[in-house]
């Protein structure tokens, strides 16, 4: 079942054309992990997937509900930003709010939940990101690999039909990577449809079900990790993964 459509989307910065067209199909269930060199358009095209960013034209199908973008009514973003999660790469957390609270705020406020209920399911969240004792700090009194695991939690607390990612490693230093991607596999074993912006080669190769590679607003290259990595089509997509063979060579 396709959970999430997207047809000819298109995004300009002032003059600038960022997004020229894009198409993909993300599948239920799916990860969907998208490549490409800085100013390819990758962050810029996952913002507008839950409109954090407006594109300016194209369509949307998510859980076969429809929406043009550059048409659509704030009650049509609404419905649709309901229905995602975004997992930024610096976090985002709420400073003065403590861990559990980041957490269980949204659900109070998005989805109506009782106090007593979004605790409750923050609660358990906390122990699945390997957090618990963590509940009562304050971001600043965190790591930067434990405030990611807590926006991670954030976002499983809404349960999201899809989950962003937007580089949710980089902001990391490289011992604390591991823990987070660890993480990131056990989501994806739960079935959880997800699209990552990552650099994690090995990751990509491993846990990713369909690679897409962009360059310069348009989607170069998609498949399999194993078409992708393995059976390159494209000259550029062949470029762009020879600079990362000493972080994994396939």
């Amino acid at each position: 079942m396709t959970m999430l459509e997207v047809r000819n989307l298109h995004k300009k910065f002032g003059k600038k054309e960022v997004l020229k067209g894009i198409n993909l199909d993300v599948h239920q269930g799916e990860v969907v992990v998208l490549l490409g060199p800085s100013g390819s358009g990758k962050t810029t095209f996952l913002r507008c997937l839950n409109f954090l960013e407006r594109a300016d034209q194209g369509q949307m199908t998510l859980d076969n509900q429809l929406i043009e973008v550059g048409k659509a009514k704030e009650k049509e973003i609404l419905a649709h930003q309901r229905k995602t999660a975004m997992v930024f790469q610096n976090y985002e957390l709420f400073q003065n709010k403590t861990a559990i609270e980041n957490i269980a705020m949204p659900v109070m406020m998005a989805q109506k939940k009782s106090k007593e209920e979004a605790y409750q399911l923050a609660t358990h969240l906390l122990e699945q990101v390997g957090l618990s004792e963590r509940g009562n700090f304050y971001p600043s009194q965190l790591s930067g690999g434990q405030q990611q695991r807590i926006g991670i939690a954030r976002a499983l607390a809404l349960n999201p039909k899809v989950i962003l990612f937007d580089e949710p490693t980089s902001a990391l230093d490289p011992e604390l990577v591991g823990q987070v991607l660890t993480l990131l596999r056990e989501i994806a074993e739960t079935g959880a449809t997800m699209v990552l912006v990552t650099h994690e080669m090995k990751f990509a190769y491993e846990v990713a079900d369909k690679v897409v590679f962009m360059e310069n607003g348009y989607v170069v290259e998609q498949g399999s990790p194993q078409e992708v990595f393995e059976h390159t089509k494209e000259e550029r997509t062949k470029a762009f993964l020879s600079r990362f063979t000493n972080q994994f060579a396939v």
